[in-house]
């Protein structure tokens, strides 16, 4: 396995795995209950936080991310494809830093390659317009045969970086791009599929991911029950056959699914109590949002702000103001759907 995947341990990991498979299924804000997280605690808690941006004196994790670079990537660092694998990391350190990420990383690669920092900063910029443009127009290359899309994406490619494009998407990069691409239209297909148990869709999912992945820098993806689970819960037509059983019957259904992707039992009964936590947070939202429509068409103005506050309160304690502030920015979470053993 590469030593430069597992330069953040199990943070990067998650990210990874995100970065590898969840490019057309794409992790969602999920405040009603995730249990997906950037990393473990001590990890996120030492990224000191600085309002510019800048690296405190005392930061043992930014300390941590300049060693890492230096000793699994300084050797190359002025290839344009090692400049390319980078942003994985910098895409960790942002998720851990919401606030001034960008320029938080950019002073750690000012640390760690200061010759290359603005060379850098400049390909992980394209790299964001060429991820940009996947999403957008995700619907349509899923609609193209692998050929098809495999020319589309070269294209688009060469247009961002020209010449340089043959480098970055070579060796390691461009085999990560082929497994992912395969691992997408396993999942289109089984999302497809109206024809199939949950059981052979399990087993065809667990069958292409150990083809896709064993003997590969990122065969640890194997290893993450969880996520991958979450990956095959987030699929419309295993929700379908989720929505058709008993509460008793569906978390018995999550609970085996779950084992079979190699949860351990404990973690099956820790993810149990989450998802019976999860649905009656659902059942008190609905019950809020069905409240708070009457109180819109009953009430107006300062009456009608009063009436919501308290209706918050009432439901969510101290997490009304959390609620109050999704509505003002025209987030409502209950009107998302409830992904069963996601959210």
């Amino acid at each position: 396995m590469s030593k430069k995947i597992i330069i953040t341990g199990a943070a990067l990991v998650i990210f990874a795995l995100a970065a590898a498979i969840f490019v057309f299924y794409p992790k969602e804000n999920d405040p009603a209950g995730s249990s997906i997280q950037s990393g473990p605690s001590m990890v996120r808690d030492s990224a000191v936080s600085s309002p510019s941006g800048a690296i405190p004196d005392n930061d043992p994790f930014s300390d941590r991310i300049v060693s890492e670079l230096k000793k699994y990537y300084g050797s190359t660092i002025g290839k344009k494809s090692t400049q390319a694998e980078i942003i994985s990391i910098r895409d960790f350190v942002m998720g851990l830093r919401p606030e001034k990420g960008k320029d938080y990383f950019y002073n750690i690669l000012k640390r760690a390659f200061p010759q290359y920092a603005d060379e850098i900063m400049k390909t992980m910029e394209k790299l964001d317009l060429y991820n940009r443009w996947l999403s957008d127009n995700r619907d349509q290359l899923m609609k193209m045969t692998a050929s098809e899309r495999l020319a589309a994406m070269w294209k688009k490619r060469k247009e961002l970086f020209g010449e340089d494009a043959e480098k970055i998407w070579s060796g390691e990069l461009l085999a990560t791009e082929e497994r992912k691409a395969k691992m997408q239209d396993t999942l289109a297909e089984l999302n497809k599929s109206r024809d199939m148990s949950l059981g052979a869709k399990l087993g065809e999912y667990k069958r292409v991911l150990k083809e896709t992945y064993s003997g590969t820098a990122e065969e640890f993806i194997l290893n993450q029950g969880g996520l991958l689970s979450k990956v095959f819960f987030s699929l419309d037509s295993v929700q379908e056959e989720l929505n058709n059983l008993s509460p008793a019957q569906r978390q018995q259904e999550i609970n085996r699914l779950r084992a079979e992707m190699g949860m351990t039992e404990r973690q099956v009964e820790s993810m149990a109590r989450r998802d019976a936590d999860n649905a009656s947070r659902w059942d008190t939202g609905l019950q809020y949002m069905e409240k708070r429509e009457a109180v819109l068409k009953q009430y107006e103005g300062q009456e009608q702000e009063n009436k919501l506050n308290d209706l918050r309160k009432e439901h969510f304690g101290d997490e009304a103001n959390t609620i109050a502030l999704e509505e003002k920015d025209g987030f409502y979470r209950f009107k998302r759907p409830h992904i069963w053993g996601r959210n």
